[in-house]
């Protein structure tokens, strides 16, 4: 026979032996070949890597999945497959009826859209096409294992078909749980990132609208304030009283017009911010002139030297 020589490539986790396989075989499952081996007590294991490889998952983030499980880690084993240069490495492998437990714990949130629905395929029939290609074999093993352990031999005997469906259904009600877990953890977090998202819009929004309301304050183009075009108003009735008691019927007209024409503003609550105090001491200065002698002691009129 010739001799086939084994190395490690590094998936194996723990520190058991490897198992030496008595048969193995790629078994082709919708094109995929996934690499089954089973062991001389009829055990059929089947190697993770190139199962995370087919669905596009990583395979140190499973084999940490896996080596942390509290019912797969237990059965978890190194097996010696062969690979296409002939020799044997070392593969972290799965027995093969928790193999649809594992599939139940993947999180098809984190995967690629297009690979879900191959995912859920693997999660269908895997176990089924896996198992069909063995179970010939597989209770030939298991009876050749109750032949051997009547003679004295020890080895340990194939579970019964209720204990394998107790296993399948322990791994798989163990999964879910933790994927609804994890699926829990991811919602609380997209809730909490979108109440997030919504105090951030609000909060753009009210700054948005408190710089706007700031640059037509102080801006060049802002205009005065009505506490400001109130202070305007009085000083013009102030003047306009006090050339209507000089006989000028029009005294408000005129110094509103003499106002518009001198800032070139169509209303004096359009006057510019940054001209208000210009505006408010030559209406005081016009008002000084325009007050009785025996207050400014000059005669009446505009501002000499000004527009009236």
């Amino acid at each position: 026979m010739e001799e086939i020589t084994s190395g490690k490539d590094g998936d194996a986790g723990g520190a058991d032996s490897a198992l030496v396989p008595r048969r193995e075989q790629h078994v082709d499952f919708y094109g995929d070949a996934i690499p089954v081996a089973q062991t001389p007590d009829g055990g059929l294991y089947v190697a993770l890597r190139p199962i995370t490889d087919f669905l596009g998952l990583d395979f140190s983030a499973q084999r940490r999945r896996v080596l942390r499980d509290e019912v797969i880690a237990p059965r978890a084993r190194p097996v010696l497959i062969t690979a296409a240069d002939g020799r044997q490495r070392e593969q972290l492998c799965l027995p093969l009826d928790l193999l649809p437990g594992w599939l139940f714990g993947v999180t098809t949130a984190r995967v690629r859209p297009d690979l879900v629905d191959k995912i859920n395929r693997y999660r269908a029939d895997c176990f089924r096409v896996l198992w069909e290609a063995f179970k010939g074999d597989a209770r030939a093993g298991a009876e050749e294992s109750d032949e051997r352990s009547t003679t004295g031999t020890e080895v340990a005997l194939a579970p019964s078909g209720a204990a394998l469906a107790l296993e399948i259904a322990t791994a798989v009600q163990h999964l879910a749980r933790s994927q609804v877990e994890q699926e829990q953890r991811l919602a609380d977090v997209a809730g909490r990132q979108d109440v997030m998202a919504d105090y951030v819009r609000g909060f753009i929004v009210d700054t948005n609208r408190r710089l706007a309301d700031l640059e037509e304050v102080t801006g060049q183009g802002a205009r005065i304030t009505d506490g400001q075009a109130t202070e305007i108003a009085l000083a013009v009735k102030s003047i306009g009283q006090r050339l209507q008691a000089a006989g000028n019927r029009e005294g408000y007209a005129q110094v509103y017009s003499a106002l518009y024409r001198r800032y070139r503003i169509s209303a004096y609550k359009s006057l510019p911010a940054v001209r208000y105090e210009e505006a408010m001491d030559w209406l005081h200065r016009w008002y000084l002139e325009v007050a009785p002698p025996e207050v400014s002691g000059e005669p009446a009129g505009p501002a000499q030297g000004e527009e009236a």
